[in-house]
């Protein structure tokens, strides 16, 4: 009876602590989350599109890391969400980008109710390229324990740099148009429960 009374406390105190680690991680709500890009054609006409389905997770200690599927492409026309699936991205070869970085201590403690706004490092792997991004980020928590990431300032990324340029001149050249703009800005909103 004795080795039962000392074996039960331990367990609870095990459980606590692993209860509490794994409460300490917060996941990307895909259904309040987005990435939106602006593509501009034919010099003068820019239109938003959007990734509708993110999966990724934050650690206490900082570690973020999150995959867009890039089969969620959203334009608003079908026939161009399947043509860039297919074209530009490749979905069947490429199903995803990730997006990984640390963010700092100071976003990690912040209290319920607070926003910080800061810059960090990133690394952005898209069709097996991998670029090196800096992030202007406004980050908050919620009353209800939440955090909210958003873009302060879109980011710039370059079709050539990723290995996008060759789909995007199919793309061109299927639609019938005079340019697809080679620069695209990108903003992101994402919710962490």
């Amino acid at each position: 009876m004795s080795n039962v009374r000392k074996f039960l406390p331990n367990c609870l105190v095990a459980l606590s602590v692993l209860s509490t680690a794994a409460l300490a991680d917060w996941k990307v709500d895909s259904e309040q989350s987005k990435v939106f890009f602006i593509s501009t054609k034919n010099l003068n006409i820019s239109e938003i599109h959007s990734f509708s389905r993110i999966d990724g997770q934050l650690s206490s200690d900082g570690q973020f890391s999150a995959d867009i599927s890039l089969s969620s492409v959203e334009t608003g026309i079908d026939i161009r969400n399947q043509r860039m699936r297919d074209m530009l991205f490749k979905v069947d070869l490429f199903p995803k980008a990730n997006i990984s970085a640390t963010l700092p201590k100071g976003i990690m403690s912040l209290a319920k109710g607070e926003s910080m706004h800061t810059e960090l490092p990133a690394t952005l792997t898209l069709m097996g390229a991998s670029k090196a991004l800096n992030l202007d980020l406004i980050v908050s928590k919620t009353n209800d324990g939440k955090y909210m990431v958003s873009s302060a300032k879109p980011v710039l990324l370059g079709a050539s740099e990723l290995g996008l340029q060759d789909g995007v001149e199919a793309l061109q050249k299927i639609a019938g148009l005079t340019s697809i703009g080679l620069t695209v800005p990108v903003t992101f909103n994402l919710v962490l429960n």
